[in-house]
């Protein structure tokens, strides 16, 4: 009898130790990610000629990047993840530093190819009220910001502005989600059930009629919308605690004077297409 107590009073220890352990790997969704960021701000000019009374190129960086982590083993391929997604694979295995110094050249190599081209050829008609300092001047800015950073979860976004000289401008924004746990990219199939799609495609369209008080397609057609009726998942999106937000930009279903198209997506909306078993389950399965 005082055996079987014994043995019943160690499993019963052995039990709470388990249990204690699987509450210490349940991850907090209030707590933020143990990583650190820092900031690189660079900027650059180039005037023609060398003569500030000439047309210039200028470009603006801002970068934020983890300088520290949980896993210090991981902290390398985290910046290089990082960097990859601020610049295109150019630059690829090069330090912040020396990738920036790199891309800011070539900006300033093409403006200068463009300028020569510009002046030799005479390309570009000026109009009378706009000088050539105004129409010539290159302008880009990089930059990206952290949009979430909780339950092994990381959303960013990168966003690119860049002004050729008159109305010649663009804006460019993508979002990511960087599994931490992996060290990958979510993509949609990774939260989404097969046939999300479709489904996504009715709540854009009921989203954006939504936003901009309008009860028809043709309606939004008549403020600079086009190609709505197709609008599907494009991979452009992030996450938080409570929703699924995408991002679709300027010419891909809307003109370049409207501003990019921003769609958030409560998790409560969507149970039906949600994987059950995902990274993102923790913040809608109790």
């Amino acid at each position: 009898m005082r055996m079987f107590r014994l043995y019943t009073s160690i499993l019963f220890l052995l039990l709470l130790i388990v249990l204690n352990s699987c509450k210490e790997k349940q991850v907090d969704v209030t707590v933020d990610n143990v990583i650190s960021f820092d900031t690189i701000n660079v900027s650059r000019s180039f005037h023609l000629e060398n003569d500030t009374a000439q047309p210039s190129c200028n470009l603006e960086i801002s970068y934020i990047y983890p300088v520290s982590c949980f896993d210090e083993a991981k902290l390398d391929t985290l910046q290089q993840i990082f960097l990859g997604l601020f610049l295109d694979k150019n630059y690829e295995g090069l330090m912040p530093d020396e990738a920036f110094d790199a891309y800011a050249k070539n900006y300033i190599d093409n403006y200068k190819e463009d300028a020569r081209i510009f002046y030799k050829e005479k390309v570009y008609e000026i109009s009378e009220d706009a000088s050539v300092d105004t129409y010539f001047s290159y302008y880009e800015s990089l930059s990206n910001k952290i949009l979430f950073n909780k339950s092994d979860l990381l959303s960013l976004q990168t966003i690119q502005t860049n002004s050729k000289g008159g109305q010649n401008s663009y804006k460019q924004v993508y979002s990511y989600v960087l599994n931490l746990e992996t060290g990958e990219l979510l993509s949609e199939d990774d939260i989404f059930q097969p046939g999300y799609e479709r489904v996504l495609n009715l709540i854009f369209k009921d989203r954006l009629m939504n936003k901009n008080g309008v009860k028809t397609i043709h309606d939004l057609e008549d403020l600079g919308y086009f190609g709505i009726d197709e609008m599907m998942p494009n991979g452009n999106f992030y996450i938080d605690d409570k929703a699924v937000t995408y991002v679709f930009n300027k010419n891909e279903y809307s003109v370049l004077q409207l501003d990019e198209i921003v769609i958030p997506i409560s998790y409560i909306d969507i149970t039906d297409i949600l994987k059950k078993k995902s990274p993102i389950s923790v913040f809608f399965e109790e």
